[in-house]
């Protein structure tokens, strides 16, 4: 029964390819949209490199305030200050698309402080740009950094005025400069921190290329995979499963064969365009070649199951070569295969949580990018195994042979 499987596969697999245009469709075309994307969305990450996200500042104070303002966004893991001359060549350089955030510290910023009032600084930001929510709360950490050494500063000399007043105005100004050092200097080594211990899974985002990679395969071959319906849809309506049947080899040895055929197109494909990724985008598709292994089989059978469940819906081959093509670009759109998830919104998180693309994504860009092993993308196998039973499962229960 083996060999007549793998004799219906492999015929089925010699047929494909026999017209050139395949393998354009098969590795070249992915190979070029991996590339245009990739590079798109950034390229690789250059880890030698200051991969925080710019902040436009001008210090139109020149105070030691507004200098310890620079100093706290200096030392911030997300930000990195990129000095302007005045406030005009900062919103001109917003407004030109050249920056996404712009703060304007104002002459007289740390006059104001140290005189107990409010100061605010003006914060300009790019419409539409993911980007910015980050970028305002850690300029909100440095700001708020310095206003709690001036007000502690302050109080500070406050107090002692209540002691013993000062001389003069000169000498409640040196007081607080000289009170202000300290509380920086406390402010920056707190006597008790936590100690925050990070594993290879702390890159929690892919670059360009990862994220191109990982899309465009589950993209390309979900397209070869749910091309499982077309394949029955076509031998169906054209009598050739009902000529099949008649012969001595049992309707699951068909079936099987079909299925087994297309099964190992989907993963000669995922092998190529890993390799591909690797050799010519630098993609670490090798950090566990286990988990690598599980996942790419979890969504090859997820992916071959959906297309058996679709074959029992369509009714003409015209129909199932155009919804072969828009299911799966539908369900990789959503399921993050373009754009990463983690920039969309909690609650259309939650909601893509049905589709067997976002386990797909989850799990490959878990292992090229976290470095997860088999144990940590357990679930995301799991998942989409359960999907391919269900699929099956309907698939076969809905199958007509004519």
């Amino acid at each position: 029964m083996l060999r007549k499987i793998a004799a219906i596969a492999w015929n089925d697999i010699r047929v494909e390819f026999s017209e050139r245009s395949t393998i354009v469709f098969f590795l070249i075309l992915p190979l070029i949209f991996t590339a245009i994307l990739g590079t798109a969305n950034g390229g690789s990450r250059d880890d030698t490199a200051d991969n925080r996200y710019p902040l436009l500042v001008a210090d139109e104070d020149q105070s030691d305030l507004s200098a310890a303002v620079l100093s706290a966004l200096e030392n911030s893991p997300s930000v990195r200050p990129v000095l302007v001359a005045d406030a005009a060549e900062g919103t001109a350089a917003l407004e030109a698309e050249e920056a996404n955030a712009f703060l304007h510290i104002p002459a007289g910023f740390g006059a104001q402080l140290l005189a107990g009032e409010t100061a605010e600084l003006p914060f300009q930001t790019a419409p539409n740009s993911n980007e910015v929510i980050l970028i305002q709360r850690a300029t909100q950490t440095a700001v708020q950094q310095v206003g709690r050494a001036v007000q502690l500063a302050v109080a500070s000399a406050e107090t002692a005025a209540e002691i013993q007043p000062f001389a003069d105005s000169s000498a409640q100004q040196a007081y607080v400069t000289s009170g202000l050092e300290v509380a920086q200097e406390m402010l920056a080594e707190p006597r008790v921190t936590t100690a925050v211990t990070q594993n290879n899974a702390a890159q929690q985002f892919a670059d360009g290329f990862e994220q191109a990679s990982a899309g465009q395969l589950v993209t390309w071959v979900l397209i070869t995979l749910i091309g499982t319906a077309q394949v029955f849809v076509a031998e169906r309506t054209g009598g050739t499963l009902r000529r099949l049947f008649t012969m001595p080899l049992g309707k699951a040895t068909v079936l099987l064969g079909k299925i087994s055929g297309r099964l190992g197109q989907g993963l000669l494909q995922m092998a190529l365009l890993i390799l591909g990724g690797a050799w010519l985008f630098g993609v670490n598709w090798g950090q566990s070649p286990a988990a690598l292994l599980i996942m790419v089989l979890a969504f090859a059978l997820a992916a071959v199951a959906l297309g058996v469940m679709l074959a029992t819906f369509i009714q003409t081959p015209q129909q199932a070569n155009g919804l072969t093509i828009m299911f799966s670009m539908v369900l990789a759109a959503l399921g993050g295969a373009w754009w990463p998830l983690e920039i969309t919104p909690a609650g259309y998180q939650a909601a893509v949580q049905i589709l067997p693309t976002t386990w797909a994504m989850r799990g490959f860009t878990d292992v090229i990018v976290r470095g997860q092993g088999v144990a940590e993308i357990g679930l995301e196998a799991a998942v989409l195994c359960t999907f391919a039973v269900v699929f099956f499962v309907v698939g076969v229960a809905r199958f007509r042979y004519e």
